[in-house]
């Protein structure tokens, strides 16, 4: 894959991750503005331990983790000089699935695969 398509995923890659860092964000100044309109202010540490907290047990979904963590695996992947490659049977992923799916680390054969697997183990 050329530099500058590399570049391309790399952004939107980067974009996706912002947006989903900018929901978390949103969601926690929500939740510390239910805590003021209900007088409970913390101090500074405080507040970062509930930050925290709210991160962890909840703030994200299990589907915006998924998302994050397959952001950043295919930003390694870029880093690495593998992205754009099937890490099941190393084919090039078709521009058009990395288009729609720029974190996709399977071919659409290997996923289709996949998916037909998860479908018989039902």
């Amino acid at each position: 894959m050329n530099k500058n398509a590399l570049k391309k995923y790399e952004k939107k890659l980067i974009e996706k991750k912002q947006e989903i860092l900018s929901m978390i964000e949103k969601e926690m100044l929500e939740d510390r503005e239910d805590q003021e309109s209900e007088n409970v202010i913390g101090d500074i540490v405080d507040t970062a331990n509930s930050a925290s907290e709210s991160l962890i047990s909840g703030s994200l979904s299990e589907n915006e983790q998924k998302k994050l963590r397959e952001i950043n695996e295919a930003l390694k992947r870029i880093e690495e000089g593998v992205y754009g490659k099937c890490v099941v049977c190393g084919k090039e992923i078709e521009e058009k699935r990395l288009n729609a799916i720029p974190e996709a680390k399977k071919c659409i054969d290997c996923k289709m695969l996949e998916e037909k697997r998860k479908i018989r183990s039902l």
